[in-house]
């Protein structure tokens, strides 16, 4: 006869000491509970202060959302580069810039009206997902929260990139879209299935729909899927390739149909003009003659010259703009400790894309902003790849120091370069929305004083000009969305296309101030005149610098 089970508890107690499935799913999950909250409190904290875009692009996005939201369609009431040679106003809007962040503002301007904070709320809640995916692509990886929670504190608290986070620009659509893709590509990659292949492109197809550039992501996975010495043949690169297209063309599809009926091509080269530029003021010519001979007639030193500072300038953007400069040896270090992580070859396979892109082919536009915004895909790597490279550094010193404790440097390094980060962060922001703590002001107004000058023009306008007058100036989609006149860009060129481009279009006003073409420095510092233009009014920016008003009567 077997013997009873004892009656002193101690099975129970063997239960009791045993996580159930529900409490283990809370302990996996309220990491990321904290981490979502803290991240929402902290986008929300930066996003108030904010009062307007700050900024052409943002302008831009919210423009195109108003007139998408009011029933208007893809349509733009301004001009700011003559690129696709327009024929006039209102012309059709992203032929330049992509629509994604358009189309993420209309909704929330039908239901909650236009205005800015209606159009930051997407951006702040999409912002959400960044840290959320270092974490767990750090957990994954390393199978440590230490390094989970420094990864995406280093993603949160990310310096420059803080303010950009919740404004209505494509930084946070293309961030998201474009690291969670290739991290799918890496899945897909790995394991050979199609269906992770396939949303990796459905998720390039929206980074596309965000950036131009975006289509790079998509030329990383037939790129990784040769790297990987697992794909010895063709035929399953082919298959495994054509999944992601076939997730691409079911988000960009219909927006290539689009082009093709407003723009008569599927793919508009408006944007591949800026290839053949020798200066980037040649963006807001008026002459269309951005052509591979005029480029090549430059000269090959100064081209040359220009690769060479494409290449340095970009490398400083990353090494500023993704890891704070700080952490730029130890994302390195710590790269290097990954290099052979699956997790992150179409991450490698984009990172040298992008760069030989911005730095050799889209060699001006990439440091007036253009790599800033397509960098912001590659933060949630660089910032897993971090902790890593922390630690590594510290076990090197240890070996020259006999009485360095690696493991304990490591922990206090990992947790000092968090809060560092976060101070960082913080501070940057801090000196370009409430003020310079350090030194003069720059000749950048602070944010929510940037367009103070276009609110006293429309003013003017309201009192002495009819409402369908067009204005020429150096920033139309914010000037637009202060005033509501349709507005063309100045052109850079020469004062003669000025007159150009204003009898073309019709503009009846140009207004002058502090950032102004070459061509008009004279005019602006009055050491002449130009006939044909007429001073109307005078007023200050916020930096106390002139804003001149000319009645264009040529």
């Amino acid at each position: 006869m077997a013997e009873s089970m004892p009656s002193d508890g101690s099975s129970s107690s063997l239960k009791a000491g045993l996580p159930t499935a529900s409490s283990l799913a809370r302990a996996l999950a309220y990491p990321y509970g904290l981490l979502l909250l803290t991240t929402l409190v902290f986008r929300i904290a930066t996003a108030l202060p904010l009062q307007q875009a700050g900024y052409m692009d943002a302008s831009y996005s919210m423009l195109v959302a108003q007139n998408i939201a009011t029933g208007r369609g893809l349509v733009e009431d301004v001009l700011w580069n003559y690129l696709d040679r327009p024929q006039g106003l209102p012309h059709p809007s992203n032929l330049y810039w992509m629509p994604l962040p358009a189309f993420m503002i209309a909704p929330f301007y039908a239901l909650m009206g236009i205005s800015y904070r209606a159009a930051q709320v997407p951006f702040i809640l999409l912002s959400l997902v960044l840290p959320l995916f270092a974490f767990y692509l750090a957990r994954r990886i390393y199978g440590r929260d230490s390094y989970a929670w420094a990864a995406a504190v280093f993603t949160a608290f990310s310096g420059f990139y803080t303010v950009y986070w919740v404004s209505p620009d494509n930084f946070t659509p293309f961030a998201v879209a474009g690291s969670v893709s290739l991290y799918a590509a890496a899945r897909g990659v790995e394991s050979g299935k199609a269906r992770y292949l396939f949303g990796a492109g459905i998720l390039a197809g929206f980074a596309h729909l965000a950036r131009a550039d975006g289509v790079l992501i998509l030329a990383v996975i037939p790129l990784s899927l040769f790297l990987r010495p697992a794909y010895r043949s063709v035929k399953p690169i082919l298959l495994l390739t054509a999944a992601a297209l076939v997730g691409y063309l079911l988000v960009m599809g219909p927006w290539f149909v689009r082009d093709y009926v407003v723009a008569g091509s599927f793919y508009p080269s408006t944007g591949a003009k800026t290839l053949w530029l020798t200066n980037y003021d040649e963006v807001f010519r008026y002459a269309d003659d951005l052509t591979l001979a005029r480029y090549l007639a430059w000269g090959i030193g100064p081209i040359l010259a220009s690769k060479f500072t494409g290449a340095v300038q970009n490398l400083l953007i990353i090494a500023f703009g993704d890891l704070q400069l700080f952490l730029a040896p130890f994302a390195i270090a710590g790269l290097y400790q990954l290099r052979r992580r699956a997790e992150l070859l179409p991450f490698f396979v984009y990172a040298a894309l992008l760069y030989m892109a911005m730095a050799f082919a889209f060699t001006f536009p990439s440091w007036h902003g253009s790599m800033l915004h397509s960098a912001a895909a590659l933060l949630p790597f660089f910032a897993v790849a971090t902790p890593a490279g922390i630690d590594a550094s510290m076990r090197w010193i240890a070996r020259h120091r006999r009485r360095w404790n690696a493991e304990q440097a490591a922990a206090f390094y990992r947790i000092g370069f968090c809060f560092l980060a976060v101070i960082i962060s913080l501070f940057l922001y801090a000196q370009g929305i409430f003020g310079p703590w350090v030194g003069e002001q720059g000749s950048i107004p602070l944010w929510n004083e940037r367009d103070a000058e276009y609110t006293q023009v429309g003013s003017w306008l309201g009192q002495h000009a009819k409402a369908s007058d067009i204005v020429m100036v150096v920033d139309p989609p914010s000037f637009f969305n202060v005033t509501h006149h349709p507005a063309i860009v100045i052109p850079t060129d020469s004062v003669e296309a000025v007159f150009e481009a204003a009898r073309q279009y019709h503009a009846h006003y140009l207004v002058l101030q502090f950032d102004h073409p070459v061509p008009l420095s004279d005019l602006y510092r009055q050491r002449g005149e130009i006939p044909g233009l007429v001073a109307r009014a005078q007023w200050q920016d916020a930096l106390n610098r002139p804003v001149e008003l000319y009645e264009i009567q040529e």
